[in-house]
């Protein structure tokens, strides 16, 4: 029996245990593979000394424990589903065929198994769009919906996801609703399920397995791989190469700018850049401290006072000519509305405001009178709602006047430090440009005493300060061009090179650290991942040895090759017995879509997956009967232990379960009928479908014996019929016969019962003589009726009791398979 793969130790327990049985792992290795495995704030803590919480834990331990079967799928107005119809599986191991024609609707429940669960159909994944906008039932597009009910045990309420999608609703727009013993969930995630379904996916269509095994190599490698836990590996090596790169991009610019500098320095014609460049040139490290000095060394040569003034000339730089007119803009605006609230007025106004808040207060006090002060005015009502406004006009009036003053006094305050601030530098030469700036400045300096007479005075004289420090500065400038060897312009190149260099040691030794708990990770993951594909492997290879039948390919042990953008799944093969590289350069397309079910089979029945069921799509495309065989074995044995539905539109895989005897499987048919009306009923192997309708035909009495007779004994000898051909293909099967000897076999011996019924007795089409002696001593009389009615009764004979025929034909088919 194909045994599944046994659940694996936490990943992270192996990489403590490896580090702990190894010898001579430095300290600061384990350190940080350790936080690498746990996330990029603890790798950053152990780069950086500091205590790390190395919360471990492992990344495919987030999903539920319990064993999840499926109950049901219903589907309405969905694909080739109008109204609505329900799916109903037992919840348990075994097998379920789902068997239809091609168009009869039934894919349409495998797609909506995996739409609810995910959202998604990997079947559709390559479709265009066109493709997808077939999604809704042409006959019965309302309601729309699909449904699924799964049940985990030991939980008596079960789990529904229910995905549904309003009128004129996209593919992307369904509404979904989840509800299980915990009551309402916003999805799958919440119940743990999101994960594992990504992981082990416990759906697989036709296309899947072609892609599976041959078009997309780096999806299996990371499929398989976060099957595997080996994820987290991954995670890790990308964290330490992300806090490896900037590190080793640093040490390599900082080397290549020591080369640029020494060409640099090469050029300029000064003692300080021949000494620097000499220390930088050299062999191996640079005496950082040497090359500061001579940085720092006075340069007495260039520091004349005209080279000063220059100097600072250069730097002299005023605010723009627009920013400073803009400035005595708002400064005549502010003189302005400081008038318009004269200063006396508004004082007047604050000491009326305080008299009438006092006159209200004492009205409230002490209610209707005299005025306190003139004792002729009476203040009363009236007086206070006129006084309130008037108080409530006179504040307003001095906030304003108090605002636009405070505003006048701040641009003031701007404009006189502008105008301090222009300071001409101090030094010799009588140079014009620099005259006309002394002159320019000095006269924006005769400041008038009135903000609007100031304002005026900026807008007219500053433009020409502005315009005599272009000119002069234009002077600096070109005055040191004259003069500049070209040192100072490299000082600041080295004094960054140096700053940089400063850090090399520090940024290499954490670099080396890096470096070597990659490598240290590399040779664990590549341990690691050997010792967890394994038992997968070894599975895909127990799967392979039962679905290749007869063919001459063998499938070696699948391993997991290369890295990043080369990494794959290797299947390396033989061909009798001959190596011959990979699966991929010699397959049929038969042998392609079992070496996808070798393949995905073992991940669909990982020991972690919660998932016991497996839904397969049409598995039996371009495979021979041989392999159709092999499948049926292998889909039996799965179902001891795992619930397996197989939607399939090729009958041979049913006939192959039936005649195989791999014990009793559930089989449905589906049929679909105009408007899209879709019916499920129980299926029945061709033995029992014939001896049923034979039955139902004899009780029929509205028909005449002479019409019904000859039916029932075709029938019936149908039965037989395909009887003997199970047993025929059954005993032949298990000796090894090649599946086209064996239908050569059944087809030479169909031509008459008696050749038919011989093979399968005797082996031998010959020994039709010995038929039926061998049945009157082996099983009576019953037996020989039947199988007499069986050869005679279509011809015409006279069959009186039809129900007592059908009885016996059974009893001769059960001897007979």
């Amino acid at each position: 029996m194909t045994q599944p793969p046994q659940p694996t130790a936490p990943l992270i327990e192996l990489i403590f245990d490896q580090l702990a049985a190894a010898d001579g792992v430095p300290v600061e290795t384990a350190e940080l593979v350790l936080a690498a495995l746990t996330g990029d704030d603890d790798l950053t803590a152990a780069l950086a000394g500091t205590p790390t919480r190395l919360a471990l834990r492992s990344p495919t331990g987030d999903g539920p424990a319990e064993r999840i079967w499926l109950k049901s799928v219903t589907v309405a107005g969905f694909r080739g589903v109008g109204p609505e119809r329900t799916l109903q599986i037992d919840p348990g191991p075994g097998l379920t065929l789902v068997v239809g024609r091609n168009g009869s609707g039934k894919s349409s429940f495998a797609e909506a198994v995996e739409f609810a669960l995910t959202g998604d159909s990997a079947r559709w994944a390559d479709k265009t769009s066109v493709w997808r906008t077939g999604w809704r039932n042409l006959h019965n597009p309302d309601p729309c919906w699909v449904g699924v009910e799964l049940r985990a045990d030991g939980v008596a309420t079960s789990t529904r996801v229910h995905r549904a999608w309003p009128v004129g609703a996209e593919l992307t727009d369904a509404e979904v609703t989840v509800t299980s013993a915990q009551g309402r969930h916003a999805g799958l995630s919440e119940l743990g399920l999101a994960r594992p379904l990504e992981l082990y996916r416990p759906f697989l269509t036709a296309a899947e397995l072609g892609k599976l095994a041959a078009g997309t190599q780096s999806q299996l490698f990371d499929a398989l791989f976060a099957i595997l836990g080996l994820d987290a590996l991954t995670d890790a090596d990308q964290r330490l190469l992300r806090a490896a790169r900037p590190h080793d991009t640093t040490i390599k610019e900082v080397r290549a700018q020591r080369a640029a500098l020494v060409e640099a320095l090469s050029g300029v014609a000064d003692d300080r850049a021949r000494r620097t460049a000499a220390l930088l040139g050299g062999r191996g490290a640079v005496d950082l401290a040497a090359v500061s000095a001579i940085l720092d060394e006075p340069d007495e040569a260039s520091n004349g006072p005209t080279v000063m003034l220059c100097r600072e000339l250069a730097a002299f730089a005023p605010p723009p000519v627009d920013e400073v007119i803009r400035l005595a803009g708002q400064l005549r605006d502010a003189e302005a509305e400081a008038q318009r609230y004269d200063g006396g007025r508004s004082r007047a106004a604050l000491r009326s405001a305080e008299l009438l808040r006092l006159a209200l207060e004492h009205h409230e006090d002490e209610g209707d009178g005299s005025c306190p002060v003139c004792a002729t005015g009476t203040l009363d009502g009236g007086w206070r709602a006129a006084a309130t406004e008037a108080l409530t006009e006179l504040r307003q009036r001095s906030v304003a006047a108090q605002t636009a003053a405070t505003r006048l006094t701040a641009l003031l305050r701007q404009t006189h430090h502008l105008i301090d601030d222009l300071v001409v530098p101090d030094g010799p030469g009588t140079e014009p440009s620099v005259e006309a700036l002394r002159d320019a400045v000095a006269a924006l300096w005769r400041v008038p005493g009135e903000p609007a007479e100031l304002a005026d005075h900026l807008a007219a004289r500053y433009p020409a300060v502005v315009t005599a420090a272009d000119a002069a500065r234009a002077y600096a400038e070109g005055f040191l061009r004259q003069r500049d060897t070209g040192w100072r312009a490299a000082v600041a190149g080295v004094r960054e090179w140096v700053a940089a260099a400063g850090e090399m040691p520090k940024r290499e030794a954490t670099l080396s650290r890096l470096k070597t708990a990659r490598a240290w990770l590399k040779d664990a993951s590549t341990k690691i991942r050997n010792e967890r594909v394994a038992p997968f492997a070894g599975h895909s290879q127990r799967i392979w040895a039962q679905l290749r039948q007869e063919s001459n390919v063998e499938l070696g042990a699948m391993t997991l090759e290369g890295a990043n953008t080369r990494r794959r799944v290797v299947f390396p093969v033989s061909v009798d017995g001959a190596d011959n590289g990979t699966a991929l350069g010699v397959m049929s397309q038969g042998e392609m879509q079992a070496l996808g079910l070798a393949t995905f089979l073992p991940r669909s029945c990982a020991p972690e997956s919660p998932f016991r069921f497996i839904v397969v799509d049409d598995p039996v495309q371009s495979m021979d009967p041989s392999k159709v065989d092999g499948l049926a074995r292998v889909l039996a044995e799965l179902a001891e232990q795992r619930q397996v539905v197989v939607f399939t539109h090729d009958t041979r895989l049913p006939d192959a379960v039936g005649r195989l005897d791999l014990g009793r499987a559930r089989i449905i048919e589906v049929t679909r009928a105009e408007r899209s009306v879709v019916t499920l009923r129980p299926g029945s192997d061709p033995v029992t479908r014939y001896l049923d309708d034979a039955y139902a035909l004899a009780r029929n009495e509205e028909i005449t014996a002479e019409v019904r007779g000859p039916v029932v004994a075709e029938l019936c000898r149908s039965a037989v019929e395909a009887s003997c051909h199970r047993a025929v293909w059954r005993n032949r099967v298990a000796r090894g016969v090649p599946h086209a000897d064996i239908e050569k076999a059944i087809e030479d011996a169909s031509r008459r019962v008696t050749t038919t019924v011989a093979l399968a007795v005797f082996d031998d089409a010959e020994k039709g003589g010995d038929v039926l002696g061998w049945l009157s001593r082996r099983h009576g009389r019953r037996a020989v009726n039947a199988y007499q009615a069986c050869r005679e009764g279509v011809h015409g004979a006279n069959l009186a009791d039809l129900p007592g025929l059908v009885a016996d034909a059974r009893l001769l088919a059960a001897v007979l398979s």
